[in-house]
């Protein structure tokens, strides 16, 4: 059956396969689709860079592309996706989202068209504003929108089972309808590598306010005014912050700063350092520490929603509090005992080996949308 069933991704609003260009991570995004593409008779691409995904075709293999403008809003846009691609949107079987924003354009064309839809989010989109606005009207939106998509889709995805409880209790859908699919990991990319770490600490990601950079950069002041000395490497755009680049300079901190890599480079970077640290105030189900645990990485992450799901105090990570004094004292802790640093960093590779391997992932891709075309 599922070699007859065609399915059209459809990008987050305004962002195209040069979005994921840029930040590195376009190999490891295309992955789950050109792995499942064998199974199926045909995955459709929806991207929203304009012109500028047609550079990126090529390295989407046997996907088919529709490169769409983001226009003034989701409301002009599906019109031009509608109008545009209406013979592809006929022949397609089954729409699937890939985050909250911008999933109004499948669900009102699967409305039009009476197809089935899959609404997928990476992250709660609603809990994310209300943690980071306190604007009403725009936290009343993202739950609106949130609600919407949920209730007319004919299956729901979320990567944690904390995301899924929300939804549920918010939204009062029936527990059938909404799957936990969890962010995948190329295990055979993300592997450990025996050689001299170069750093002690190691950061991947963005500096904006949520991942709590200010704290980190704060606890290692700490530890350098005790003579406790680590270097950290921080990968991604974290260089062109001009407060961050202030702070470590302030605090004479030894930071060596690198540009996004490509997600196939990435690994490379992680096994340069001795420990992956995440000071996050809060995360969805973040990949680059799931990466960095497949590297076999010990691991030091805050305790708060999205990382204490997967890092077990003491067995697969180090947990502790966002305050900088706690940080620290999860750095001296960690970094001041190898044997600690070999047991988190075995642990964590075997439990994403036994959970969040691609392979896996895709079997449990393959059996939701044999689901919801039977259903």
């Amino acid at each position: 059956m599922l070699s007859k069933i065609s399915e059209m991704v459809f990008f987050t609003g305004g962002v195209g396969l040069n979005t994921w260009a840029k930040g590195g991570t376009i190999n490891r995004e295309l992955e789950l689709y050109k792995r499942l593409s064998p199974h199926l008779r045909k995955i459709s691409l929806v991207t929203y860079g304009g012109r500028a995904d047609l550079e990126y075709i090529p390295e989407c293999g046997d996907l088919s592309v529709y490169p769409t403008p983001w226009l003034l809003n989701a409301e002009l846009t599906k019109y031009f996706v509608y109008n545009k691609y209406y013979s592809a949107l006929k022949q397609t079987d089954l729409y699937k989202t890939n985050q909250i924003p911008g999933s109004e354009i499948p669900v009102w064309i699967k409305k039009k068209l009476k197809k089935k839809l899959i609404v997928r989010c990476g992250y709660l989109y609603s809990d994310a504003i209300k943690k980071d606005s306190n604007d009403f009207n725009k936290i009343a939106r993202a739950i609106a929108l949130e609600r919407r998509v949920f209730i007319e889709a004919d299956a729901g995805v979320v990567t944690s089972n904390w995301q899924r409880e929300i939804i549920l209790k918010e939204y009062q859908l029936p527990p059938e309808k909404v799957k936990v699919i969890p962010n995948y990991v190329l295990t055979d990319l993300f592997t450990p590598k025996i050689q001299e770490p170069q750093f002690d600490l190691i950061y991947v990601g963005r500096c904006s306010k949520e991942k709590n950079i200010d704290g980190l950069l704060n606890a290692l002041k700490q530890l350098r005014e005790k003579g406790e000395r680590y270097s950290l490497l921080m990968v991604g755009n974290c260089r062109y912050d001009r407060k961050v680049r202030l702070l470590t300079s302030e605090y004479k901190l030894d930071v060596t700063f690198q540009d996004n890599v490509p997600n196939t480079s990435l690994p490379a970077f992680l096994n340069k350092a001795r420990v992956y640290i995440l000071p996050s105030f809060h995360e969805g189900h973040p990949k680059a520490l799931l990466e960095a645990m497949s590297c076999g990485l010990p691991c030091i992450g805050t305790n708060v929603q999205g990382i204490r799901e997967d890092i077990r105090h003491e067995e697969t990570g180090y947990l502790c509090g966002t305050e900088p004094m706690s940080i620290s004292a999860a750095v001296h802790d960690v970094l001041s005992d190898e044997g600690l640093q070999k047991k988190l960093g075995s642990n964590s590779r075997q439990y994403i080996l036994d959970r969040y391997s691609i392979d896996i992932i895709v079997q449990k891709e393959l059996r939701l949308i044999e689901d919801v075309m039977s259903g």
